[in-house]
């Protein structure tokens, strides 16, 4: 029951990232901390970027909270961690992989296959009108602006 339990928590994390990720890019990221994320919406995407420092800062979190977890023998923070550090691997290979084609290249891939292809389009409306489309891994109808779609 107690793995259950951890693993939900760790489910709940991976999900609310998306949320937390959502108030960072609007308030943080296009606000007090736009010069460390302004190159992100460059013309041109760059294999590394000075907005990479923000995974950094989520990526020593979990790291963080990992230690505390094996150290300490405190599950809840392993288990938030591993909600954490999934949620951040999701985000390096969706957002920057699919979406803004850095790295291993898949946009193209991700293209011809519609769950991707709809993110790809919402977070394309984000980089043309900077602003709005706050998320990264999840389209939210009603939070989210979803282009109409356009025939193949």
């Amino acid at each position: 029951m107690i793995s259950l339990m951890l693993a939900l928590v760790a489910l709940i994390t991976f999900v609310g990232m998306e949320f937390v990720a959502r108030g960072m890019h609007k308030f943080v990221m296009h606000g007090v901390l736009w010069r460390v994320h302004e190159d992100h919406h460059a013309e041109k995407q760059r294999e590394l970027e000075k907005n990479d420092l923000f995974g950094l800062l989520f990526a020593g979190v979990s790291v963080y909270l990992i230690l505390n977890g094996i150290l300490y023998g405190n599950a809840m923070a392993l288990s938030v961690a591993v909600g954490m550090t999934a949620y951040g691997l999701a985000y390096f290979v969706v957002h920057d992989m699919i979406i803004h084609d850095r790295h291993i290249h898949l946009r193209s891939w991700g293209m011809r296959h519609d769950p991707f292809r709809r993110l790809i389009e919402v977070h394309d409306v984000h980089h043309k009108e900077g602003e709005g489309n706050w998320g990264f891994l999840f389209v939210i109808r009603g939070l989210d602006k979803v282009p109409e779609r356009q025939a193949r």
